[in-house]
């Protein structure tokens, strides 16, 4: 078990999307990741950062909400983080490609797990498992960017017909998002959830540690 983790950035915000959409929490941003999807927007995450001693970073939580982000969170060892955090809800944000299971033993850990589109590149890299054991207290999460996206979007969610939250939204300026609702209208998606990200309408796009 890791004592030490390579952190990005450590910040206070409101969650910009997801299931705690406008509350205060504190972001966990860790580094590295395995996936290189053509509309990232944390690439400067994947080499840049520090190693910390976990009691330091937990230090740092400010909030009973935490985030904990990349890059790709799952590829460190964070068992050692995850048991500092207790009494904490605690929001992983993962790919997709790495299993998720591991992790079900902490009561206060929920995820919200990608599947990632056509257009990022990455749909072959989706662990099928993943979307097999998501739970009630998950968010399966879609970012489409076109047509084709919003279709495979579509066929994923009538294949595994998950127990959690849908959450669909726009490769931010490659989709209209009312696109995304017409296509809810569409296809009668009563339980899926379109979202906007807050942070970037509140702050410019480009803006780290927000």
């Amino acid at each position: 078990m890791n004592y030490s983790l390579c952190v990005n950035e450590i910040f206070d915000s409101i969650d910009g999307e997801g299931k705690k959409a406008g509350q205060l929490a504190t972001f966990i941003r860790l580094c590295g990741c395995n996936l290189r999807c053509s509309y990232c927007d944390t690439a400067y995450a994947f080499n840049e950062g520090r190693h910390m001693d976990i009691a330091d970073i937990i230090a740092q939580v400010s909030y009973p909400n935490v985030t904990l982000t990349g890059g790709e969170p799952l590829c460190q060892d964070i068992h050692a983080l995850l048991e500092g955090l207790k009494g904490h809800s605690v929001n992983i944000e993962t790919n997709g490609s790495m299993d998720i299971e591991p992790y079900f033993k902490y009561d206060h850990v929920w995820f919200t797990v990608d599947y990632k589109s056509l257009s990022s590149d990455m749909a072959n890299r989706m662990l099928p498992e993943n979307f097999e054991k998501l739970r009630p207290q998950d968010v399966l999460k879609f970012v489409v960017g076109d047509e084709a996206d919003l279709r495979q979007a579509l066929g994923v969610y009538q294949l595994y017909r998950p127990k959690c939250a849908v959450y669909v939204g726009a490769v931010f300026g490659k989709i209209e998002p009312r696109r995304i609702v017409e296509f809810m209208k569409e296809h009668r998606l009563t339980d899926w959830h379109m979202q906007l990200q807050l942070h970037k309408i509140i702050w410019n796009p480009d803006d780290r540690g927000v």
